[in-house]
């Protein structure tokens, strides 16, 4: 279900579609089959749908608001030459492009996360002074 909520939340609702005419309701009518009718509602499964639109909705925005703040914090421009990230607006159907420069690499940020760590540059807290 988390599956087919963040398909539509990217944009791609052939293939939520498609996984929740198929899978999800193959699953369901094998639950109803084994359980009985009343197993999985209508309604609850609308509840779930709503419930996990949501969780989706925002581990993107949070998702974004890493990969900006991480990347304003590893950036190797000076602070006033930095564009200012620009962060979505927290709703489901926000389905805003990225920038044209778009989001870092992810391997640049484990590199400069990596770095970060390395004992020359970390702050080594006041144990016991």
């Amino acid at each position: 279900m988390r599956r087919i909520c963040l398909l539509r939340e990217q944009g791609d609702v052939a293939e939520a579609g498609r996984l929740q005419q198929n899978d999800l309701a193959t699953a369901v009518g094998e639950i109803r089959r084994t359980q009985g009718a009343d197993a999985w509602r209508d309604e609850e499964l609308a509840e779930l749908f709503e419930i996990e639109t949501k969780r989706v909705s925002e581990a993107l925005l949070t998702a974004e608001i890493m990969v900006n703040r991480l990347a304003e914090l590893w950036s190797p421009l000076p602070v006033a030459v930095r564009p200012a990230p620009a962060y979505a607006a927290a709703t489901p159907s926000s389905n805003k492009p990225a920038g044209p420069a778009g989001p870092p690499v992810i391997s640049d940020l484990l590199d400069a996360m990596l770095a970060a760590e390395r004992p020359s540059t970390r702050l080594v807290p006041a144990l016991n002074r």
